[in-house]
C-alpha cells in the first residue's frame, strides 16, 4: 500500500511541476503570420511579414520583402546630445541631409504626411521621394521619442512597388512595441 501510494504522490509532483513549468514559459507573443526582425539586443520588436527576408547582420533591425522586390523596412535609434522632439528631428537633422544633393528630385509628399503613433507613442509620418542612380524611390519615415532616443521605423520601395506594401506598412507599425 506504502509503493502505491508514493507512486501516487511522485505522480502527482511530477504533474504539478509539469503544469508550473508550462506557466512559467514565455510565451510566443509574435503576431500570427508575422516574425520578429529586431536584433538581439533591441530595445523594441519589429514584426514583418513572415515570408519577409530578414536583413540584420549589419547590426540594424529590418527586412526585405524578397529577393526580387528589395522593398524594404528598417529601425534605427538615435540618441542625440540634446532634447529633440519627432519634428524636429525631422526639420534639423533628416530633412538638410536628404536635400543635401544625394537624393536627386527630393520631394516631401505633404498630403502623405502627418500624426500617428508608433509602439503606443505619439510620433509624425513623413513620406519622400527622390532618384538614384535613375531609379524612382519612395520612403515613409515615422519617428518617434522614447527615453530621449529618438526611434526611425523606414519603409523604401522602388515608386511603383510603393502603394502595393501599404497594408503591409501598416500591420508592421500597428505591431511595433517597445520591449
Amino acid at each position: 500500500m506504502k509503493k502505491i501510494l508514493i507512486r501516487v504522490l511522485v505522480l502527482m509532483l511530477l504533474a504539478v511541476l509539469c503544469l508550473g513549468a508550462v506557466a512559467c514559459s514565455k510565451e510566443d507573443d509574435t503576431p500570427e503570420g508575422m516574425q520578429n526582425v529586431s536584433i538581439e539586443n533591441a530595445t523594441f520588436d519589429l514584426f514583418v511579414p513572415a515570408g519577409w527576408v530578414a536583413q540584420t547582420s549589419s547590426g540594424i533591425s529590418g527586412a526585405r520583402v524578397s529577393n526580387t522586390d528589395t522593398s524594404n523596412v528598417t529601425v534605427t535609434v538615435y540618441l542625440p546630445a540634446e532634447v529633440l522632439t519627432a519634428e524636429s528631428y525631422w526639420q534639423n537633422y533628416c530633412l538638410p541631409e536628404y536635400q543635401n544633393g544625394v537624393l536627386k528630385d527630393f520631394s516631401v509628399v505633404e498630403e502623405k504626411c502627418g500624426d500617428t503613433t508608433l509602439g503606443g507613442l505619439n510620433a509624425k509620418k513623413y513620406v519622400f521621394v527622390y532618384t538614384l542612380d535613375g531609379k524612382s524611390y519612395e520612403v515613409m519615415q515615422i519617428l518617434t521619442v522614447k527615453d530621449d532616443n529618438v526611434y526611425t521605423l523606414t519603409f523604401t520601395a522602388e515608386s511603383a512597388n510603393f502603394a502595393g506594401h501599404e497594408e503591409n506598412m501598416e500591420s508592421i507599425r500597428s505591431n511595433f512595441r517597445f520591449r
